[in-house]
Parts: C-alpha cells; sequence; structure tokens
C-alpha cells in the first residue's frame, strides 16, 4: 500500500477531529452509525430493499454470496447514501461504514462501478485511502495508545470499539502502540 505524503497524519487527524466534534475523548470509541449521521450521510441496510430486490439475489447476498456485497456508496448528483450489507456481523458492518465514510470524508468521486470489460472498476490509490482511513477512524492513534497503557485485553478492546481482532491488531501494529508504551515506561 503506497499512500501519499503525510496522509497516515492526516488520517489521524481526521479521527481525532470527528472525535472532538461529536463530544468524544480522542481515545474513545467512535460509532460510524453516529458519524455518518454527523456527516449527513444517509446509511441504508441492504435488507431495506427487500421489497425491490429480487428474492434470490437478496437470499444470496444475505447467504453464500455475503463475502461479495459489503457495502457501497451511492451517488445521485453530490448526495451519498451508503448502503450497507446488514448481515455481516455487527463489528464487520462498523469496518464497512467507516470505509464508505472515509471515500466520503476525503471527497472521493463517483465512478462507475463496472468497466469497460464487466469488470469491477478499482482505483488502488483512493481504495488504500479508504483502507487506512476507514481503521483508523474506528481506532485512533489515542484509542491504540490507550488500549496498550490501560493494559486492555485485545477481547475486550474488539468489545469496547466494535472491530474485528484483525482490524485492531493492525491499528496497534501501525501506531507502533505497544513499542511506544514500553519504551514510555523504560524511562520512568
Amino acid at each position: 500500500m503506497t499512500l501519499r505524503r503525510g496522509f497516515k497524519k492526516e488520517a489521524n487527524d481526521y479521527a481525532r477531529e470527528f472525535r472532538k466534534e461529536l463530544g468524544l475523548a480522542a481515545h474513545d470509541p467512535l460509532c460510524p452509525w453516529q458519524l455518518a449521521e454527523h456527516l449527513a450521510i444517509p446509511v441504508v441496510p441492504m435488507s431495506e430493499f427487500a421489497a425491490v430486490m429480487a428474492a434470490e439475489h437478496l437470499a444470496y447476498f444475505s447467504g453464500s454470496g455475503q463475502s461479495v456485497f459489503s457495502a457501497a456508496t451511492v451517488f445521485h448528483g453530490t448526495r451519498r447514501l451508503i448502503v450497507h450489507n446488514d448481515n455481516h456481523h455487527p463489528n464487520r458492518q462498523a469496518a464497512n461504514l467507516a470505509h464508505e465514510l472515509a471515500h466520503g470524508i476525503l471527497g472521493h468521486p463517483p465512478s462507475p462501478p463496472l468497466d469497460d470489460h464487466g469488470c469491477r472498476n478499482f482505483d488502488r490509490t483512493i481504495e488504500d485511502e479508504a483502507n487506512w482511513l476507514g481503521p483508523a477512524l474506528l481506532i485512533s492513534e489515542e484509542a491504540a495508545m490507550h488500549i496498550v497503557e490501560t493494559g486492555m485485553t485485545h477481547a475486550r478492546a474488539t468489545q469496547v470499539y466494535k472491530v474485528s481482532r484483525d482490524l485492531l491488531l493492525m491499528r496497534l501494529g501501525v501506531c507502533g502502540a505497544e513499542r511506544r508504551v514500553a519504551r514510555r515506561r523504560a524511562r520512568w
């Protein structure tokens, strides 16, 4: 993953800024549904399309094809709407929503879902940015440090921050939380 210079700091700044705007401490859990409401981005669960979606398609995305669709941003002019697969585990839904919110926060433009060959239209740069900012919103740098400083177990942290173990470990690692806390304690 190659991110533009300064992007990781920018992501950390967004995580702090939105917590502050929502009246949260820098280490507090951030609810992506509250952030979406704050940003005036409607979020619609896929199940709400049951009346207009073919039953077999809904069954597919709810069952064996669940991994095929996580969430997507739908545009109407400059307005955004996020549709997410509410059949996923709640922690996965939070990560999916944070990823889509990251696209909105960063002002990523709409693009057709498929290219001229019928393949998924995929812009590696904007996906990498959303893949970094989404988790940073859920586990801020301060949250990563707080988890380690307080001796919170990984199991407890996944409950408190409503994230998967993989996302938690990734954020603890990229923030260098354990190393930084150990270094700070060694100086005391």
